[in-house]
């Protein structure tokens, strides 16, 4: 598996990840985020999108036709994921428009399927999806965590958190897992035959759950 990482920095609202892009990690101005590059003082490898809303094309832009069932950030992870990346961050992804949020949300869902790893960040809140596979937390992690089926159904096991459970079924049309809590244990939670989403506080630079694929 393809070690680098890929940053893509969108046109959304900016809150930071607290993750810096490694040596050879490939860094991915999405259309309007190209400005937050920027402002950031990243220089993309990568800069790709329509530009509908940016109003111009920035030099040697890979552009993208306005009209097209893919968003801007779905072609720019198809890219990188034939290319055989595994770890996706979404920077400026929440925010903004809520279908884009929303879209993004899908997009992790995306990723988990095709075995990638995915994290989008909003203020203290991370995001990620996991299918087939558990994410460990370290006991450091304080506050909430809401677990929620992006599947029909999924098979879910929780252990560590206030809440467990064992060989469960959540559903995409209740949402039995919102507002479980942290507990100061190290916590588990599996997903079996489905997707799930994950948004829990994460506040500063702590470590991002580590996937047991």
């Amino acid at each position: 598996m393809d070690m680098r990482s890929c940053f893509l920095y969108c046109a959304g609202e900016y809150y930071d990840g607290f993750i810096t892009p490694r040596e050879g990690d490939i860094k991915v101005a999405v259309d309007g985020g190209f400005k937050l590059c920027e402002s950031l003082g990243i220089t993309p490898d990568c800069i790709i999108g329509d530009f509908d809303s940016l109003g111009s094309v920035p030099q040697n832009a890979i552009v993208l036709p306005r009209e097209k069932d893919d968003t801007d950030t779905l072609a720019a992870c198809k890219r990188y994921l034939s290319a055989g990346i595994k770890r996706f961050y979404l920077l400026g992804a929440v925010g903004g428009r809520d279908e884009h949020t929303f879209a993004n949300i899908q997009l992790l869902k995306f990723l988990a399927e095709r075995g990638a790893q995915g994290f989008m960040f909003a203020n203290n809140r991370s995001f990620t999806a996991i299918k087939d596979c558990e994410v460990t937390f370290c006991e450091e992690y304080t506050g909430y965590i809401s677990v929620f089926s992006l599947s029909d159904k999924t098979g879910v096991s929780i252990k560590g958190l206030k809440y467990e459970l064992d060989g469960a079924t959540l559903s995409s049309s209740y949402p039995l897992g919102v507002s479980n809590e942290f507990t100061g244990r190290s916590a588990k939670i599996r997903a079996v035959g489905g997707t799930l989403l994950l948004i829990f506080d994460r506040k500063g630079d702590l470590t991002l759950p580590y996937y047991n694929i």
